[in-house]
């Protein structure tokens, strides 16, 4: 039996206090942050800029070192070291911003009156209410005037936020998580030499649930660190020592390893299997090393008084000599750092700050189900052509055929543009413009959605002819070829803002949902541009490019965000050179994360969605499950028979449905329906709270649990790869809960019992858990299942409507009475509970049975 009791208290207590506000105090000589758990002071005393304290409440702890502590930044300026801790800084101002995510942002500016007069200095920093996390960020500019930024011993040198810890982390052990390492293996302690690793067999590299043709998150653990220097990639850093875990993060974004593009191969057994042949980019010569991608890090290293923890650059964060100045500031990435005292709250901490404060864009969490029409048009019945298919009436029956899925969104896929880098509606295939499609989701309730390729051109485009300074070349002046063969542009440069104004007449015509795909690792060297002109190396501009990119691609989401709040941006990570994992597009945005997975298109079987599944798997704990979207396929084809598994994988992650929906019949498009609706039902109660798994994808049984325990409402839905009971506890408050949908079950005060029962391998089980808000009534048990519940507090009533025929009990509270029947019977009281009255209901004949109650009157 899995029990699921670790989260119970904290999250009610983290639940409990969430509102109460944080305090700023600011005077000239320090800075004040406080909320209920941590008191953090920065000095701005004899003209330095200290953090003196970061004070554990809870505890009565101080983390700090205060004395001789490691300046709290550094970089290199004309020339000059400067430091927090040069007597050279004089505070002049602040303001102070209120976040709409509950949060508030204290922007301090400095002016320097030594070495460097006219140099000015703001830090922004975030605290959130209840929360030992804070956000900040540094930005350099200059009055009157530019000044430069410079290497230190040939190397860059730029060290912000950076904290001295006390001693007693010097025992500790530290935890590094990646989360841009592609084809990882599935199983960390998996040892090839044991045996013949037969995953690999006949250059079948793609097709392996191993590594699902996916990015991986990596975790590495470092033992004591004392007497060491260790730099880490992160973006994640923990230091866990016997009295908590200081955290720290930085909002980049990068991938592991710039891999290149391999043909992939389709094995002769799997035929109706299809794959894309190209996802990479041709004619970049660049190194593939690690060390190429590594623009950020995150140093750990303790002595026997303290531990010192440094964000740092490495690669690309500015060109030497680089000027900056009052139209033009130099802004470090967002980081933030905090505490916690257990591992339960540092991973509510993480994923809090992942869900909301990273964030002002509420739109972008918001729980939307979704279909693309990519999975329709790689469908191997279509003998038209990827895009050929792509018509007016074929569409709008889509849509028709996605609204019985009971989706929110659809997403008009690679097909409806004229051609690559022209974002307007086909001529021959759309005579009519998008108006007719987005009219139609309109009146299906679902919300316009769009593919785009950024960067992608079509040489034939006049674009690409009247801007030949943005074209991407090699060394020879060749253009590279992007995803499908095309030409890319360059977006550190005036194309995001031609690019933006695109999407801007997308969002006048309706569109309210992007999907950006292939931002590949391009590697531009252009000149003359905004990463750098003909006195670099094309090595150097090709650094200050990548690091640049996520900056201004998150940009570009800002400013659609701003131009109107409802609009939401995704980024397609699908493949190997996707060069946006990281955590800066989360300010704006989510990811969509697979398609192919360990499979390919038309791969109806289980094994395609446990692929899908892994993202969920690998990640849960690290980034929030909403954050990632994905298509699996609702249908129930012969031999798999597999809808309830598929359906069951996209509600525990990802919410996307794709495929030709006309491969299925009606009635499996409405059963599927129903099982989104009844996820639905929940999702507002959980959406923001983290996906607890157990055990790997294909064990026996993989079980995601999301419940909003206080208030009883919920999921639990499990799989298992072999056949067996395997029965599933969870804790919540009882007396909250109406009733389990979809499973028998059995209620006490503080769990919930889900017998659950597998058939065979590769089967799925769920329940869906209703709260009943307040109105006294639950159904505390039920040997059959319940396909809804229909609860009215106004009218005093309940409707049952039961899967199969069954007996459930019903709890009653004491100022309450229900009218008895044949069907309703009363049961004896218990002795250990005189709170509650209880109700047997015998469930005959699977017709729906309507309870009423009444409010007793006491004198």
């Amino acid at each position: 039996m899995r029990t699921y009791y670790t989260y119970l208290l904290a999250t009610i207590l983290y639940l409990g206090t969430q509102d109460l506000p944080a305090q700023v105090s600011i005077s000239a000589s320090q800075l004040v942050l406080e909320n209920t758990v941590m008191r953090q002071v920065v000095s701005f005393k004899d003209a330095t800029i200290k953090p003196l304290s970061i004070f554990d409440k809870k505890t009565g702890k101080e983390l700090l070192v205060t004395e001789n502590a490691t300046p709290w930044f550094e970089f290199v300026v004309n020339q000059q070291l400067i430091t927090a801790n040069d007597p050279i800084w004089k505070y002049k101002a602040n303001s102070i911003r209120l976040l709409n995510n509950g949060g508030q942002e204290i922007e301090l500016l400095f002016e320097s009156i030594r070495k460097l007069k006219g140099l000015r200095l703001k830090i922004y920093r975030q605290i959130f209410p209840n929360s030992a996390l804070v956000r900040e960020r540094l930005v350099l500019s200059a009055a009157g005037k530019d000044i430069q930024l410079n290497k230190q011993n040939g190397r860059l040198h730029f060290r912000f936020p950076v904290y001295t810890l006390k001693q007693n982390f010097s025992n500790a052990h530290v935890e590094e998580i990646r989360i841009a390492t592609f084809a990882k293996e599935g199983m960390e302690e998996f040892n090839t030499a044991n045996t013949w690793d037969d995953r690999l067999l006949d250059g079948v590299k793609t097709f392996n649930l191993a590594n699902c043709h996916m990015f991986h998150p990596d975790r590495k653990w470092y033992p004591s660190l004392a007497q060491q220097n260790s730099l880490m990639k992160g973006p994640f850093v923990f230091i866990h020592s016997p009295v908590g875990s200081f955290f720290t993060a930085y909002e980049h974004a990068s991938q592991d390893k710039n891999w290149k593009a391999e043909k992939s191969i389709n094995p002769p057994a799997l035929t109706t299997i299809s794959i894309d042949e190209q996802q990479g980019v041709s004619g970049n010569t660049q190194s593939s090393s690690d060390s190429i991608f590594w623009f950020l890090g995150v140093g750990v290293q303790s002595t026997n008084n303290s531990t010192v923890v440094a964000h740092q650059v490495l690669r690309g964060a500015y060109l030497e000599g680089e000027h900056f100045g009052e139209q033009h500031p130099y802004e470090t990435v967002w980081t933030a750092s905090g505490f916690a005292a257990d591992t339960v709250l540092l991973k509510q901490e993480m994923h809090q700050y992942l869900w909301s404060y990273i964030t002002e864009h509420p739109a972008s969490r918001k729980s939307h189900f979704y279909y693309n029409t990519w999975g329709m048009q790689r469908d191997n019945t279509n003998t038209i052509g990827l895009r050929e298919i792509y018509t007016e009436q074929r569409i709008l029956t889509e849509i028709k055929n996605a609204a019985e899925l009971k989706v929110d969104l659809f997403v008009l896929d690679d097909g409806w543009e004229e051609t690559m880098g022209d974002w307007q509606a086909n001529t021959k295939r759309l005579p009519n413009g998008l108006k007719p499609l987005i009219d139609e989701m309109k009146i299906q309730g679902i919300i316009p959605g769009i593919w785009l390729s950024p960067m992608g051109i079509d040489s034939l485009a006049n674009r690409f002819k009247l801007n030949q300074q943005w074209v991407i070349k090699d060394e020879n002046g060749k253009p590279i070829k992007g995803q499908w063969d095309f030409p890319v542009f360059d977006f550190v440069s005036d194309f995001k803002a031609l690019f933006v104004a695109d999407c801007k007449k997308l969002i006048d015509q309706g569109i309210r949902f992007f999907k950006w795909d292939a931002i590949n690792t391009f590697n531009s060297s252009l000149i003359n541009l905004y990463h750098g002109n003909t006195q670099y190396s094309p090595d150097e501009i090709r650094d200050r490019y990548a690091y640049l990119l996520p900056f201004y691609v998150t940009a570009a989401m800002r400013e659609l965000r701003e131009y109107n709040p409802e609009v939401v941006v995704e980024i397609d990570l699908t493949e190997k050179e996707r060069c946006m994992v990281g955590l800066m597009p989360l300010q704006e945005g989510k990811f969509f994360w697979m398609n192919n997975g360990a499979s390919g298109y038309n791969d109806y079987s289980t094994y395609r969605t446990k692929s899908m599944r892994t993202v969920i798997n690998k990640y849960a704990g690290i980034i929030p499950t909403e954050l990632f979207t994905q298509a699996v396929y609702p249908h129930n084809p012969y031999p798999f028979f597999a809808q309830r598994y598929h359906v069951n994988t996209t509600l525990v992650g990802g919410h996307g449905f794709w495929g030709n929906l006309l491969l299925m019949t009606r009635e499996q498009r409405i059963r599927a329906g129903k099982m989104v609706v009844k996820s639905k039902k929940v999702l507002p109660y959980i959406s923001h709270l983290p996906t607890e798994v157990t055990d790997l994808v294909g064990a026996a049984p993989e079980v995601y649990v999301q419940i909003n325990r206080p208030i009883a409402a919920g999921q639990v839905i499990a799989f298992s790869g072999t056949a067996g009971a395997f029965p599933v506890k969870v804790a919540l408050a009882g007396d909250s809960c109406l009733a389990v949908l979809n499973h028998a079950y059995q209620l006490s005060k503080d769990s919930l019992l889900l017998p659950f029962q597998f058939n065979r391998p590769e089967d799925s089980r769920e329940a869906f858990i209703l709260p009943n808000k307040g109105c006294g009534i639950s159904i505390v048990s039920s040997t059959g299942w319940l396909d809804d519940i229909q609860l009215s507090t106004e009218s005093k009533q309940l409707m049952i409507i039961p899967g199969n025929t069954g007996t459930i009990t019903i709890k009653v509270a004491s100022n309450l009475s229900i009218q008895p029947n044949q069907i309703i019977q009363p049961m004896k009281p218990t002795v250990e509970n005189k709170r509650f009255q209880f109700y047997a209901v015998h469930l005959i004949d699977q017709q729906p049975v309507t309870i009423y109650w009444n409010i007793n009157v006491t004198e």
